[in-house]
């Protein structure tokens, strides 16, 4: 759309056809479709332009604008994995279907973002380690997840000792990613998110205040601008 293909191949919104060509030559690696084989972050940069990467840690970011879910902004952000919203689906408190505690979460407030999305964190650690839908969070939540590990395994956790499973397994994660040189400046967004504010009805006006919330949620994890100290390592058995 924006031209940097250098006439190579174009795409205008809604082209169907044009996308079925690109596509095929993606699949064949032929002309544009080489450069766009290696993904959102490599295509971009090889023309010139990594800027229109939507892209976090190079992974590519799902469909919700982190304009209008603050809480999403901080997921995205913080994903060991790269912009994924099944790490800490957020939405489940912020369009109001699962209570955060006693709080009613606002979407579009960026206070109180970086606890959600670590509670969230760690919260999805254990369901996914017990092989469960993440949809599950709009109906469940750790009470239930307990009662039914126990009921399965016929061992006698608590509620907080199997939170304390899923912050041990977030934490492990990150360390692994520091040791692999992941470090300050690794939790960020696309520039367009945090300077261009949403033009989109309900979040008009709006940026996603990403270096609020991360200060936040660092304070909340234990972290050092990204990095797991060795401290929380210790405290988490970790090390």
């Amino acid at each position: 759309e924006k031209g940097y293909t250098n006439g190579d191949g174009s795409l205008a919104w809604g082209d169907a056809m044009a996308m079925t060509e690109v596509t095929t030559k993606i699949a064949m690696r032929e002309g544009v479709g080489d450069k766009l084989a290696g993904g959102t972050a490599r295509g971009a940069a090889a023309f010139g332009h990594p800027e229109i990467s939507m892209t976090v840690k190079g992974q590519a970011i799902p469909a919700y604008d982190p304009r209008g879910l603050k809480g999403m902004g901080i997921a995205y952000a913080t994903s060991n994995r790269g912009a994924c919203h099944l790490r800490a689906y957020t939405p489940a408190a912020e369009l109001g279907v699962m209570p955060f505690g006693s709080l009613k979460v606002d979407p579009l407030e960026w206070k109180g973002k970086g606890k959600l999305t670590r509670v969230f964190q760690d919260v999805h650690a254990v369901s996914d380690s017990l092989d469960l839908c993440k949809f599950s969070a709009f109906a469940e939540g750790m009470q239930e997840y307990t009662e039914q590990f126990n009921g399965v395994t016929g061992l006698g956790y608590s509620v907080e000792e199997l939170l304390k499973c899923g912050e041990r397994i977030y934490n492990l994660e990150r360390h692994y990613n520091n040791l692999a040189g992941f470090r300050e400046g690794s939790d960020y967004l696309p520039k367009r998110f945090t300077h261009e504010a949403s033009t989109m009805p309900g979040s008009e006006g709006h940026v996603c205040e990403l270096d609020l919330m991360l200060a936040e949620y660092y304070e909340d994890r234990g972290w050092v601008n990204g990095v797991v100290p060795e401290a929380k390592l210790k405290e988490l058995e970790i090390i």
